[in-house]
């Protein structure tokens, strides 16, 4: 009996140290489980191909070049203009075509990836796209819910166990990451990969914030930009964050001394951060002068497509409309909702520009991802503490958690608006180019919740309402992504689980 009682002892203590670790990794084990069940359409063991296009471009690379190892149709070269949409059929579309090769115009880190594991382990077989997919938001899955819980035990004193576990689940739930997961195709992949490694430095970069110890922060910041390398090597357009996250970072890290020195401080972590993503942005100049005899030709203006990508100015407002606002469209058959492509998807008085087009299915955030709106007040508290470290700069330089709150506040927004820059005068909208944003304004809003939290918390009534206004938010977004991830571009379980699509709108429907 003393030792039972004490086995029961011991068990409590651990829990009381561990229960929260434990609870992490379980929520963690079950998001994981959920994206297999979405990418394999709750099959487990059969994963669907949408593209093989990776592992063309693997396969190019075993065998010592830079093409894919698919070869032109012979009477597709043999046109004066292959370009020519009357040739679609002859095209292995979205390839860019150059000299007698087809290329990818998509960044080739998945492929040297896959290209590595195939050879380590004798892989003989195809490796699909949807690997590589599931893999970066695996990558982006662990690195996000680190990331909040580290936020929220570092920034904010007492935030609950539900509530650092809601804003996980927000993060991994919230459309469009399910709807990307349930069309796993290189379009999505590419993407996919980007926001993991983008998300993947910021974890690293936060972390590096807290050392103290010199060799341990110069480890954390060089890991951190070669992450942020890593996402250009996914995505071209990721640059963009990933030299504003290396300059925030290193105004973080080091606040400036006084001047005539102000310039020092931050320049040796800079150098830390912004030296391993120039590598990988002049590796990558280099592999486009090898393919296309230009160091800025990617390959887009190349390819096989009767989408060609055009900006311009007025596509800005349709854009915005649709990436905020573009309703869902309810149904009392399961799965309830559904996001629509065409014009239709406009109200009357909204006047489209000419030449711009709407032929993929978009949820606006506000409709689809409630949880957002928390990102408003985000903008808010950045413009606070900005105000505050005007007002008395030695508090950016000795409160390491002001410091840090700030640097999450303002890294958060500018994942969430800097990285859709390239695509927000696109003439078309489409919800993998939403995945650009969203994961930025869900971190800021998970920010903005705790922040929200702890300082209403012990006021009965404001607290209440904030409680109940951040766990509805969160709900909504959840149910209403993991709503959208039964369908996916070419509604996946539909598909290619046909049985078990059936069984649901038996069991759920209303009519």
């Amino acid at each position: 009996m003393g030792g039972g009682r004490q086995a029961m002892t011991d068990g409590k203590i651990w829990l009381q140290r561990h229960g929260r670790l434990l609870l992490f990794v379980l929520l963690l084990a079950a998001i994981e489980a959920s994206y297999v069940f979405i990418v394999t359409a709750g099959r487990f063991t059969f994963w669907p191909t949408w593209n093989t296009n990776y592992d063309l471009l693997a396969e190019g690379f075993r065998s010592g070049h830079l093409y894919l190892a698919r070869a032109p149709d012979p009477a597709l070269l043999a046109k004066a203009n292959p370009f020519d949409p009357r040739w679609r059929s002859l095209w292995f579309w979205d390839a860019s075509l150059y000299g007698d090769h087809y290329y990818l115009y998509w960044g080739p880190l998945p492929a040297v990836a896959i290209a590595i594991v195939k050879t380590m382990f004798r892989i003989r077989g195809t490796v699909g796209d949807q690997f590589p997919l599931f893999a970066g938001y695996t990558i982006y899955l662990v690195a996000g819910a680190l990331l909040i819980a580290r936020l929220s035990r570092r920034l904010f004193d007492g935030v609950p166990a539900w509530l650092t576990g809601l804003c996980i689940a927000v993060f991994a739930w919230a459309n469009p990451t399910p709807y990307l997961i349930a069309t796993p195709g290189i379009y999505e992949a590419a993407i996919a990969g980007g926001q993991a490694f983008l998300v993947l430095g910021l974890l690293l970069a936060f972390e590096s914030i807290w050392r103290d110890d010199d060799r341990a922060r110069r480890r954390l910041l060089v890991a951190a930009g070669l992450s942020w390398g890593f996402a250009f090597a996914c995505r071209a357009s990721a640059i963009l964050p990933a030299a504003i996250f290396a300059a925030l970072t290193a105004l973080a890290v080091s606040p400036p001394a006084p001047w005539p020195r102000a310039w020092r401080a931050p320049l040796r972590p800079a150098l830390w951060t912004g030296g391993p993503i120039a590598a990988v942005v002049v590796a990558h100049l280099a592999y486009n002068r090898l393919r296309f005899d230009a160091w800025l030709d990617f390959g887009l203006g190349r390819q096989l497509s009767t989408m060609q990508f055009r900006t311009a100015p007025g596509y800005l407002l349709p854009n915005l409309y649709s990436y905020l606002l573009r309703p869902l469209y309810p149904s009392c058959r399961f799965p309830f909702l559904s996001p629509q492509a065409n014009l239709v998807t406009f109200p009357s008085w909204f006047t489209v520009p000419g030449g711009y087009a709407a032929p993929e299915p978009v949820a606006g955030l506000i409709n689809a991802t409630p949880w957002v709106m928390l990102a408003g007040f985000a903008v808010v508290m950045v413009v606070v503490m900005c105000r505050q470290a005007v007002r008395a700069p030695r508090l950016v330089v000795d409160d390491r958690r002001f410091r840090a709150n700030l640097w999450c506040g303002v890294v958060f927004l500018v994942l969430g608006t800097v990285t859709g820059l390239p695509e927000i005068t696109e003439f078309f909208a489409s919800m993998r180019f939403l995945a650009d944003v969203a994961g930025g304004l869900v971190l800021a809003g998970a920010w903005a919740a705790c922040l929200l939290y702890v300082r209403v918390r012990d006021q009965p009534w404001p607290g209440g309402v904030a409680t109940a206004v951040i766990v509805a938010l969160g709900a909504a977004s959840i149910a209403t992504g993991l709503l959208l991830g039964v369908q996916g571009y070419d509604l996946m379980f539909q598909n290619h689980n046909p049985q078990l699509f059936a069984r649901w709108v038996r069991m759920f429907s209303r009519c």
